[in-house]
């Protein structure tokens, strides 16, 4: 049974916790994910997150990572700052995963996670550069009070339309969503932290894997 088109899709709703959350504790990068019955992040909505940082931390830091979701559902605890990742993992490690966030000028980093039951099922990753500073013990305690609504969006229902979205990559996810809303080259350059060249690149890309010729068609294609 397709559900009602006017439900977001998983994807979207990614988006709209990465804006809810950060509009409370900003962030300078943020991931929202889905977590399979491995305990493994998948599926994962982005926001100004460079398409290179993500693909190196899917095919080589993962593993260092210790707000991973296995580490956090280990932790007992919903909301866990990088300082207390860190404290549970080896010296090697942490060194690694550190030497990968400092490269891409990340500085700090809190994990939310969305439970159904026990089993953890999405999250949240919140990352923020020296601009902004460390998470403040504050900060952490509203996001300890945020959690409960991550959970309710997380099992929230979602529309069947992201089939449509799967074969994009997270940026032209992103890219497809602004187009949607109706954003022009240089609103998207501004919300994504891009430059107009890369937003040109994507939406040729966007065009030729969707098999249309304009913008219109685009979206038709996808959320019609």
């Amino acid at each position: 049974m397709i559900a009602p088109t006017s439900l977001p899709g998983a994807h979207e709703l990614g988006q709209r916790c990465i804006a809810a959350f950060t509009r409370v504790v900003p962030a300078t990068l943020c991931a929202f994910y889905r977590i399979d019955p491995n305990l493994q992040a998948r599926d994962f909505s982005l926001y100004r997150m460079p398409e290179q940082m993500h693909q190196a931390y899917l095919q080589r830091y993962r593993h260092y990572d210790p707000l991973q979701p296995r580490n956090c559902a280990a932790a007992g605890r919903p909301v866990l700052s990088l300082h207390m990742g860190m404290a549970q993992q080896g010296r090697h490690a942490t060194e690694v995963y550190q030497g990968f966030l400092q490269r891409h000028g990340v500085l700090d980093v809190v994990e939310i996670l969305a439970c159904d039951g026990e089993r953890p099922v999405a999250g949240l990753s919140l990352l923020r550069d020296n601009a902004l500073g460390h998470f403040s013990v504050d900060e952490l305690g509203t996001l300890h009070a945020l959690q409960g609504l991550l959970e309710i969006a997380a099992l929230a229902p979602c529309s069947q339309v992201d089939e449509r979205l799967a074969n994009l990559t997270p940026r032209e996810r992103e890219i497809a969503w602004l187009l949607r809303d109706g954003a022009d080259n240089k609103s998207i350059a501004r919300r994504l932290d891009l430059g107009l060249p890369t937003v040109k690149t994507h939406l040729i890309n966007l065009f030729r894997k969707v098999g249309v010729g304009n913008r219109t068609e685009l979206v038709s294609a996808l959320f019609l």
